[in-house]
């Protein structure tokens, strides 16, 4: 006898979210000139992140390996007094504050085979009163999941430092 079922897991997990959205809080000024540097060099590690989708034969969405540039949006906001919430990163927040500080990654361009949409965004926005700056980070989900996106922001970081990456580098072949 031979049986097959099915098995969820005991909480909710991915709850069907097409993307990954980050927010990190730095308490100082964020150099732009050197955050763009260090995205830079950061992507030369990262090739797919700089990819597009593309629908192959009308039947596969795959991630053609190209060399597009990613969307940073920059945000000078003198509205808010500082950073409301009691944390420095922040993974999905169901705030009200949080979709402020987030460039969604448009999915719904994907379904419509544009090769045009970006496959994370970036939005950078500094609150003037606290000279705090928010990184919001929105990655989508094909590109890998949220330890992916870990290793992406971590290398980012470290290379922002001017410190070499820890992570080993990705091969594509």
């Amino acid at each position: 006898m031979t049986s097959s079922f099915m098995v969820s897991s005991s909480t909710p997990t991915g709850n069907n979210r097409p993307r990954i959205n980050n927010v990190f809080v730095y308490p100082s000024e964020i150099n732009i000139d050197q955050l763009k540097d260090a995205l830079s060099r950061t992507l030369s590690l990262w090739p797919f992140v700089v990819g597009r989708t593309i629908l192959e034969n009308d039947q596969h969405h795959i991630i053609e390996m190209c060399d597009n540039p990613i969307p940073i949006t920059l945000v000078i906001n003198n509205d808010l007094k500082e950073w409301s919430l009691d944390s420095n990163v922040i993974v999905e927040a169901n705030n009200k504050l949080f979709p402020i500080f987030i460039d969604e990654v448009q999915v719904t361009k994907f379904f419509n085979n544009s090769s045009d949409e970006p496959l994370v965004h970036f939005k950078l926005t500094h609150i003037v009163q606290s000279n705090e700056w928010v990184l919001g980070i929105s990655w989508y989900y094909p590109l890998r999941d949220a330890t992916a996106c870990l290793h992406f922001s971590n290398t980012l970081s470290r290379l922002y430092q001017q410190m070499e990456s820890t992570q080993p580098l990705l091969i594509f072949r």
